[in-house]
């Protein structure tokens, strides 16, 4: 039996953050463009996507210009019509509103997985090839002394895979460094993998080898896009000069799917990092991330920052590719700051985060109202979508 889109509600959350990226580049808010999607059949579903590149206005505006295009379609044609669509942007700009698209798609996907009565979201993605999902840790950029705790914990905490910020500046990063190893041997962990992300932040070769000459030294593992995104010839230079002793990974040069090719036609790198709202659809990401890897680079699925609603969509799209090169970045705002909405939020144990699904029954609107953008005015949305929910739950009880 096709179903089809009645309507789709948007609310945009915002949640107040405390951290530093590489360069001390400060991030102080997060957005969130929050979807409920509605069927002819009743079904409520959920989507969530979060600005890359734009602004938090314009992924709205295009959020809601999308949720036009697919309301009255069904489910099937609606996930046709995300995709072409996109696609089409990608051709034609240079800058394309991947928050909304990831919005809008993983709403349907969601909506689908329900109308099929698929046991987790990923079988409708491309299947199911794990349960539970290993995850990475990331630590921010602060003091080398709270950074090296933070090391501590994650190793304690059974994390393999470790990821942090580093300054620009050579003295820092070299002090930051000999903490890092330091704790590491300590802790003797032959298998664990570190990380160093620079956001761009080497302006110059010699600045970037000499940067990476000290991570070596220091047994850092991976160097994530150590010169800025359109340096890709240099970055290319540089892996040639580190290879086989550090992996570099490609993340802000990566705007479009068909980067991955010049990627690999240059050997710019090892592997590129595909960040949750990087292309917007999570199926354009994942035949993405199948063409990188039958291209001989690894991928790694990033971090945004989500609330558990896109984490539930993150974990199941995680879930459903073959091979996962990397453990997944994503650790959602309940893990990093305690930021939840939800009665039983998600735990993780020992480096391994439990698949799971988000339903609208999980959700507590009143922690959410808290949340809210203001300057959207959007209370009515929740409320309208609460009113609903408490009418559903009249009928089935």
């Amino acid at each position: 039996m096709t179903t089809y889109i009645k309507a789709v509600d948007i609310a945009v959350l915002s949640y107040p953050t405390s951290h530093y990226i590489s360069a001390w580049r400060p991030i102080t808010k997060t957005f969130h463009l929050v979807t409920f999607l509605k069927t002819d059949s009743g079904v409520i579903s959920l989507g969530e996507g979060t600005p890359y590149g734009s602004s938090i206005v314009e992924d709205y505006t295009k959020a809601l210009s999308l949720a036009k295009i697919i309301r009255g379609l069904a489910l099937e044609d609606a996930l046709d019509t995300l995709r072409l669509k996109e696609y089409e942007e990608f051709r034609k700009k240079s800058r394309v509103n991947y928050g909304a698209y990831l919005a809008m798609e993983s709403a349907v996907l969601h909506a689908l997985s329900i109308h099929r009565k698929a046991k987790y979201e990923a079988e409708v993605l491309g299947g199911i090839y794990r349960t539970e999902v290993p995850v990475s840790y990331t630590i921010f950029l602060n003091h080398p002394k709270i950074m090296a705790w933070k090391l501590e914990k994650a190793i304690k905490n059974d994390f393999k895979h470790i990821k942090f910020k580093i300054p620009c500046n050579f003295e820092d990063l070299k002090k930051l460094t000999e903490y890092i190893y330091f704790v590491k041997k300590l802790n003797d962990e032959k298998d664990l993998v570190l990380r160093a992300d620079a956001n761009g932040c080497f302006t110059t070769y010699e600045k970037a080898m000499k940067a990476l000459a000290l991570m070596e030294e220091r047994g850092i593992n991976i160097v994530e896009q150590p010169m800025p995104r359109d340096r890709l010839r240099e970055i290319a230079r540089l892996r040639k000069s580190f290879y086989s002793s550090i992996e570099i990974m490609i993340d802000e040069s990566l705007r479009k799917p068909s980067d991955v090719e010049l990627f690999a036609q240059l050997e710019v790198a090892d592997a590129i990092n595909f960040h949750p709202s990087k292309l917007g659809c999570l199926s354009i990401t994942r035949e993405t991330i199948l063409k990188t890897q039958k291209l001989g680079l690894k991928a790694n699925i990033g971090s945004a920052l989500m609330t558990e609603i896109g984490l539930s969509h993150y974990l199941n799209f995680a879930a459903s590719i073959p091979r996962l090169d990397y453990p997944l970045e994503e650790l959602g705002l309940c893990n990093f700051y305690g930021y939840t909405f939800l009665q039983d939020p998600l735990i993780i144990n020992n480096g391994i985060a439990p698949l799971f699904n988000i339903t609208i029954y999980d959700l507590d609107f009143n922690i959410m109202k808290n949340f809210l953008a203001r300057s959207f005015l959007q209370e009515h949305v929740l409320t309208h979508i609460q009113i609903l929910l408490n009418n559903i739950k009249k009928r089935l009880y």
